[in-house]
């Protein structure tokens, strides 16, 4: 499946190497001053005069690292600036030669330690890559004459018969024959402009997590990182080369600053972490449009409000509510009923009054009734004909096991009548206990933002691959931390090779890598706030139908 031996040879095997230290460029003696640019940023200044963020504010004491006004003088080194960031610093960096400690992580997938002699690691430079637009195909009429045929309209429209034939499909019913006077759609394509973006031929990505330990942070932090390791192997077969770093995060408690400077003077285009949310200031306060951050298991990381080049890859919670009733309005039609039951207290109490409220306002029919009701009561309460879909206010296992069981005996007491039933990720480990048979029974929908499903050809392909490598099962964990880190490969990383630094909320280009179907996550974007960064929009809605398959239909 993936060349991932020559990969993993390159970046050390399974096991986690803390990256060796990067010798900072040694600044010229001399400086110059400078005036800010509107927009610019400490770091941006610094890559573009060839030296690092720390050098700078060593030559500017006092100097905020994450902020800097415009028309504002400061001093820099007096060389000639690089004519872009995203290129390799003058004098590229150079490693220390040295030992470099293999951290096996909890699954001890490589007994010992593993010795590699680090050598300079220079970047590639960026090259343009145009995206391959599709044709938008338009529609003019052609009045028949008399004598033309199918042959030769497509012919005068410079059109194969068969796409004549497709825009109309009423011809062939009629064995081909054209009568004078009939009206025939003609399809025109049109190939939009091509933008010009530019894409990464080598994408460098420094990941800080918790790598180092035994406790669940940790082993989800190696997972993480090893499932990204077998994405960015598929990605280098399409052609774009990596630099990956991977570094170890200080304790909650211990400072971050130093080691995210050190981070930056590997001038990445991606920074994947940090973990610890006392982390989140320092580490995010790099992000800039040379540099994305990308958080990889938190939601509530408040910063996203205002820096525009933070990605977070978990959907808060108040933009998945958004996206469910979105989902659910674009996936069920207005003559379904919507019974929603009520459980005092329920702790999707929230959530069921923000999707009452769309449905009501998008011409659905909306009945509320108590949770407790017997399969006799709701017969009586519901007397149109249906379908009629179920949506509980709570996650607790008891009231689905109890919904369950109405739901089946209305199918008995109503067997003309459709029902169904509408819940929650929560579900998801009941899907594979003794509840299987009845959620599939009753046609059950349930709304997540993370998906894995075992038994498709590419979630075994993928496990077989990581047993293979790390010698150790996933994970028991939702969602699961080596699908999360090879979807953040393919799809994030693969759109930026694609649109290089100008990725943000781009769809995947049709037919790349970065398009095929994720094993778990849907790796798209949406803004978080005006100026401010991006939040994943990734939600499933997973249908256990009757016939024992199963449909995973996304919000995008």
């Amino acid at each position: 499946m993936y060349s991932v031996f020559r990969f993993i040879g390159r970046i050390l095997f399974i096991s986690l190497f803390f990256p060796i230290t990067l010798i900072a460029q040694k600044a010229a003696g001399t400086t110059q001053p400078y005036r800010v640019k509107a927009g610019e940023t400490m770091l941006g200044i610094a890559n573009r005069h060839g030296t690092t963020l720390s050098h700078l504010l060593q030559l500017n004491p006092g100097m905020n690292p994450d902020y800097v006004q415009k028309d504002q003088v400061i001093r820099v080194p007096a060389t000639a600036p690089t004519p872009q960031a995203t290129k390799p610093q003058a004098g590229a960096a150079k490693a220390q030669a040295g030992s470099v400690k293999a951290q096996a992580g909890a699954t001890k997938a490589q007994a010992g330690a593993a010795k590699a002699q680090a050598g300079a690691a220079k970047a590639q430079p960026v090259a343009a890559r145009q995206v391959k637009q599709q044709p938008i195909i338009q529609y003019k009429e052609h009045k028949v004459k008399r004598k033309e045929t199918l042959y030769s309209i497509a012919r005068t429209y410079d059109i194969t018969v068969d796409e004549l034939l497709q825009a109309n499909p009423q011809v062939e019913k009629v064995d081909g024959k054209l009568k004078k006077g009939t009206i025939l759609r003609i399809p025109v394509k049109i190939i939009p402009p091509q933008p010009a973006y530019v894409g990464l031929d080598t994408i460098r990505v420094a990941v800080v997590l918790p790598f180092s330990g035994k406790g669940v942070e940790n082993e989800r932090s190696v997972e993480f990182y090893r499932g990204m390791l077998l994405g960015i192997d598929q990605l280098k077969q399409t052609g774009t080369n990596f630099v990956v770093s991977a570094y170890n995060e200080p304790a909650p408690d211990k400072s971050i600053a130093t080691l995210a400077a050190q981070v930056m003077q590997g001038m990445p285009h991606v920074v994947v972490g940090p973990l610890y949310p006392s982390h989140f200031n320092d580490l995010t306060a790099y992000s800039s449009k040379q540099t994305k951050v990308a958080v990889p298991f938190s939601s509530k990381v408040p910063q996203v409000a205002y820096r525009p080049d933070l990605f977070l890859l978990n959907t808060p919670a108040g933009y998945e509510t958004t996206l469910a009733n979105e989902l659910v309005m674009a996936n069920f039609k207005k003559d379904i009923c919507m019974v929603f039951l009520n459980k005092l207290n329920g702790n999707k109490q929230d959530f069921c009054t923000e999707l009452q409220k769309s449905l009501t306002e998008g011409g659905y029919q909306v009945v509320q009734l108590p949770a407790s009701s017997t399969p006799m009561q709701l017969q009586a309460a519901l007397t149109g004909k249906g379908p009629y879909l179920f949506i509980p206010n709570d996650t607790d296992e008891s009231l689905l096991k109890q919904t369950l069981s109405t739901i089946s005996q209305l199918n008995t007491l109503c067997p003309q009548t459709a029902f169904s039933l509408l819940g929650y990720d929560k579900w998801l480990s009941l899907s594979e206990t003794s509840l299987k048979n009845q959620m599939h029974a009753v046609d059950t929908y349930i709304i997540t933002p993370n998906y894995y499903f075992p038994y498709t050809k590419a979630a075994m392909d993928f496990h077989a691959l990581y047993q293979h490598w790390f010698k150790t099962e996933l994970l028991d964990c939702q969602p699961k931390m080596a699908p999360l880190g090879y979807d953040f490969s393919i799809g994030f990383l693969g759109n930026m090779a694609t649109y290089g630094l100008d990725f943000g909320t781009q769809r995947p280009q049709e037919g790349s890598v970065a398009a095929q179907p994720k094993l778990q996550t849907n790796m798209v974007f949406m803004p978080a706030a005006k100026g401010g960064g991006y939040v994943s929009r990734s939600l499933w809605l997973v249908r256990f139908k009757p016939d024992m398959s199963i449909v995973k239909i996304s919000a995008n």
